[in-house]
């Protein structure tokens, strides 16, 4: 009998162009732009996707992307750009030819709607293409590394699709660069800011009605460089979401924000009761109790009548006092969480050593009401069994009435003689609260 011929079918190159660009737009550009050699049926699809990302590698003996990316953009003819990413490191050229401007316009060009722009070369800041600032349809913006940000200020620079913006280290021409970028976008929701130690702003203004989330961060000085002239201001009436983490000593003014549900609080420095005072109606507080902190949390009167959940990371000494005159201001607190570990998990024994944290433990003559009527859930990571601390735990579980679960986690560095000892020790606490589990890790 003959033997039948078999047909490979090539159902995939079949499909209308349309479809075939939907496919591409899933994989790698460097990948989308290979299959031009596949047939000449492929020749020309790749030039019409819609997702371009190009990314040096991590291993700067290797060669730049931007031979690549000047290349292809040229022949690249989508009439729309959802997104496009290009993130160029110190292997890419820095000569005159390096225009990332002129790729920059022909995105705004093609409506793109992301953008993500990271240089982090040794050439100079980069200056971006006033069109950028003008975006119609432009919904979320990267800005990473060595990019100048330099925004007119006149009604020309207007961004009204904007609704995410992050700023990494950045360079700004001047202060009120800054405030005419954040006052053209009328809807911007997200913020996040990351600032390098020494950059150029002394008074960085985030003035921004629409915004819910806020993400500020700058980097810890290890030189000892005097920065109490700087400043931040926030005024965002609307915002749900804050988080600072400012170890440079520079202070922080801050506007109420009535809507405020979680606010994180990484700083070694607060200059007066003011500060604390804008947090006063969040639901869940996240902060490191320095000794700048502990004393405010001692004069001041602030209430925080609405406090559902608090987070302390100790990183002062006496902090039990203090902190039990903050759970005296929280008559609605459920859930208490004592945190050893810190924002820097890694240098924990560098910034937050429980062992380096000095205090004393005087039994106080009333019990907060968030403890005898509220709370729920306690937690202590880190744990160290010192005598001091003992107490503050035997404390917390004999007077919190509505407590269903306490949670214990031990300190690292202590032996598993020391933990299992210790863990012993823990379970003859008596609790108060009938229901209340005690969960020892």
């Amino acid at each position: 009998m003959a033997e039948e011929a078999t047909v490979c079918e090539d159902r995939i190159s079949g499909l209308p162009d349309d479809l075939l660009v939907m496919i591409l737009d899933l994989v790698p550009t460097k990948d989308a732009v290979a299959t031009m050699f596949l047939s000449k049926r492929w020749l020309s699809i790749w030039t019409m996707v819609r997702r371009l990302e190009y990314k040096d590698s991590d291993d700067e003996s290797k060669k730049s992307v931007w031979w690549f990316l000047n290349k292809s953009l040229q022949l690249h003819k989508a009439p729309v750009i959802n997104s496009l990413c290009m993130e160029l490191g110190p292997q890419c050229p820095t000569s005159d030819d390096v225009d990332i401007g002129k790729w920059v316009a022909k995105a705004v060009d093609c409506l793109v709607d992301k953008l993500k722009i990271k240089l982090l070369w040794s050439a100079g800041p980069t200056r971006l293409p006033k069109s950028l600032f003008s975006c119609e349809y432009l919904v979320e913006l990267t800005l990473s590394g060595q990019i100048l940000v330099d925004v007119p200020s006149s009604s020309s620079s207007y961004l009204p699709s904007l609704t995410d913006l992050q700023l990494n280290c950045v360079v700004y021409k001047d202060e009120d660069s800054l405030v005419s970028f954040l006052s053209s976008c009328p809807i911007l929701d997200f913020l996040t800011v990351k600032r390098e130690k020494d950059d150029n702003v002394k008074k960085f203004t985030v003035k921004v009605p629409s915004l819910c989330d806020f993400w500020y961060s700058c980097g810890r000085d290890d030189d000892v460089v005097d920065h109490t002239d700087r400043c931040l201001v926030v005024d965002a009436p609307a915002m749900s979401n804050f988080r600072i983490a400012d170890f440079t000593g520079a202070s922080c003014n801050v506007e109420d924000m009535p809507c405020l549900e979680l606010a994180q609080l990484y700083v070694d420095s607060c200059h007066d009761d003011k500060f604390l005072t804008c947090f006063s109606s969040v639901l869940s507080l996240d902060m490191y109790l320095s000794d700048a902190m502990i004393m405010h949390c001692c004069n001041t009167t602030i209430n925080f009548s609405r406090l559902l959940k608090l987070t302390i990371r100790p990183w002062g000494s006496d902090w039990l006092e203090p902190l039990l005159l903050l759970l005296g201001k929280a008559p609605k607190l459920k859930e208490f969480l004592v945190d050893y570990v810190g924002l820097f998990a890694s240098q924990r024994y560098i910034y937050n050593n429980p062992e380096d944290l000095p205090f004393s433990w005087n039994q106080p003559s009333s019990v907060p009401e968030c403890l005898s009527s509220q709370l729920e859930i306690f937690e202590w990571i880190e744990y160290g069994d010192r005598v001091e601390e003992k107490e503050f735990l035997t404390y917390i579980l004999a007077n919190s009435k509505r407590l269903k679960t306490a949670t214990i986690s031990m300190n690292a560095d202590l032996d598993i003689e020391e933990q299992e000892s210790i863990i012993e020790g823990l379970k003859d606490i008596p609790r108060v609260s009938t229901t209340c589990h005690l969960l020892i890790k």
